[in-house]
């Protein structure tokens, strides 16, 4: 950045997304976003569950900032990042528990 600077040369913004994944055994989680505010979990949160799909959102001053997925597709997984770098409102938490990975998918 200094020497662009220092040329004359105009630096991008550079829109940074906090990341995080884990693959271990038959687990694999992702992360985006902060992990900061209210949490909201959802989805199948059974320990015995053959393949277990659940994940957390964590919002603040009423927009979602974070999100987290076990078990996720691909697709599934581009979503919640969306949804973590978009920072949509919630105007409900029970509604957005109710709505689950539907609420980062429509999004």
């Amino acid at each position: 950045h200094i020497k662009a600077t220092e040329e004359g040369k105009e630096i991008e913004e550079y829109d940074y997304l906090p990341y995080f994944y884990s693959r271990s055994f038959d687990l694999s989680w992702q992360f985006y976003g902060d992990n900061v505010g209210d949490t909201v979990m959802f989805g199948d949160t059974n320990p015995v569950s053959p393949k277990p799909k659940f994940g957390s959102y964590w919002i603040k001053d009423g927009k979602l900032i974070g999100a987290f997925l076990e078990g996720g597709s691909p697709e599934e997984n581009k979503a919640i990042a969306k949804a973590a770098r978009l920072q949509p409102p919630v105007h409900s938490a029970d509604e957005l528990a109710k709505d689950g990975l539907t609420f980062a998918c429509k999004i």
